[in-house]
């Protein structure tokens, strides 16, 4: 039952977040009607706003799908209505805990915002120092391939290359690698171990602008072409002081908020009735 409630609340916090129960804002134009119920373009905007930013990103600019989804909202909710949902006790006990919730997270976001944030230059050096090893690039390869299902493929992709045929010709009509196919081979930027073992140690031993013979791999006969590598370096205080400084004072502020919270629990009277905690210090008589 709990794993239902705490599913139900996050579908009821994005519908009654969305704005999609609130009806239209006066004069705005409407995007689409519903037995009645106007959705307007404001209420759309609101919408996306409210949207957590990874939703936001993967959805874009289709507002028609965006749409779509306020539609299907609404039909529902609609439809739970029509149904008398409003008047269930389960939905009241959720509807009041989803208030408890939204209430508790936006008080939370206040005071986090009140608290001090200032870092100082000599912080942010301090973990710099103390973190070196964190801020460093490893060495980095960029490498095309053709990719044969057979070494007798890999033998004739090696003869035209032999021969004098640019590497991407090749690859475009031999390759296996859907992904390569279209990109003459090339198979992006990779550090060590985001790639096949095989593939990886073969790059490792080639010089910028070299091609390996074949290299036999679980996915099948390789032919690679080194077209850059980087080696690894320290990235510089300048370089990474910002990061640095957007963490440090991330925590400053939920050091602060967690000392505040412990405060006001300090000045409350909290008297356990039932089979108090193990520790309760703060429990007063």
């Amino acid at each position: 039952m709990k794993r239902n409630f705490w599913a139900i609340l996050a579908v009821g916090s994005t519908i009654v977040g969305s704005g999609v129960l609130t009806g239209c804002g006066l004069g705005d134009k409407p995007a689409a009607i519903v037995n009645g119920q106007v959705i307007t373009l404001k209420d759309m905007e609101n919408r996306m706003n409210r949207l957590n930013p990874s939703y936001r990103a993967a959805l874009g600019n289709d507002r028609k799908r965006l749409l779509e989804e306020m539609v299907m909202e609404t039909l529902l909710v609609q439809e739970a209505r029509r149904r008398g949902l409003e008047r269930d006790p389960e939905v009241g006990k959720l509807f009041k805990e989803a208030r408890r919730q939204i209430l508790l997270g936006r008080l939370l976001e206040r005071a986090r915002a009140e608290q001090p944030a200032d870092v100082t230059d000599e912080e942010v050096a301090k973990v710099y120092e103390q973190n070196k090893k964190n801020f460093v690039e490893p060495e980095s390869f960029r490498a095309s391939h053709v990719l044969l299902e057979t070494e007798e493929g890999a033998k004739k992709a090696l003869e035209r290359l032999n021969a004098g045929e640019p590497f991407a010709k090749v690859a475009e009509e031999m390759t296996i690698d859907p992904a390569g196919k279209s990109k003459g081979g090339d198979i992006g930027n990779f550090t060590k171990g985001q790639l096949i073992p095989e593939f990886e140690n073969a790059c490792e031993k080639l010089k910028l602008g070299e091609r390996s013979g074949i290299v036999k791999s679980s996915l099948g006969y390789h032919v690679i072409l080194l077209t850059e590598r980087k080696t690894s370096r320290q990235r510089s205080l300048e370089e990474v002081k910002e990061v640095i400084r957007r963490q440090l004072a991330v925590q400053k502020q939920q050091k602060e908020l967690d000392t505040w919270i412990q405060g006001l629990r300090a000045k409350a009277q909290i008297r356990y009735t039932n089979n108090p905690p193990a520790s309760s210090g703060t429990t007063s008589p």
